[in-house]
């Protein structure tokens, strides 16, 4: 059995992804990361087969934590991992715009990543982990 949280790297799927990044060269992680995106939003129909929507919502994050804003990430990530090798080694905001798509996709309003929260305070937290994400996202798209 997995462990899921509403953080967006507090699921065991969000971590095994960042692990599988992290063991890319650094400069590949963009790419990675775009192909995920392009993936995602090409291929709905294979949501919970191919993907989930933790390991979208990660992805999200690792390109927002690289972003202004995104400095709790960044600690966040540094907490979860004790050299966070998975982190973006700059920012790539081009890559904002197919995050929040991919983001939208599994955490809009009625998506797949807030399906099964069992309570309010769950829902809840879950919410601000997408409101925070989106944020740093659309701020970087302006």
């Amino acid at each position: 059995m997995g462990t899921f949280g509403t953080g967006p790297f507090s699921s065991d799927g969000a971590l095994d992804f960042i692990d599988e990044l992290a063991e890319r060269p650094p400069q590949q992680h963009g790419e990675v990361l775009r192909h995920m995106f392009e993936h995602v939003l090409a291929n709905r129909d294979l949501l919970w087969r191919e993907f989930f929507p933790d390991q979208v919502v990660a992805a999200a994050a690792l390109v927002a934590a690289a972003l202004p804003g995104g400095e709790q990430l960044q600690h966040r990530l540094a907490q979860v991992f004790d050299e966070p090798d998975a982190v973006l080694p700059e920012p790539v905001p081009d890559l904002a715009a197919s995050a929040l798509d991919a983001l939208h996709f599994v955490a809009g309003p009625g998506g797949a990543w807030h399906q099964g929260w069992t309570t309010e305070t769950d829902r809840a937290e879950a919410r601000q982990t997408i409101d925070g994400l989106t944020a740093i996202l659309q701020a970087a798209n302006s």
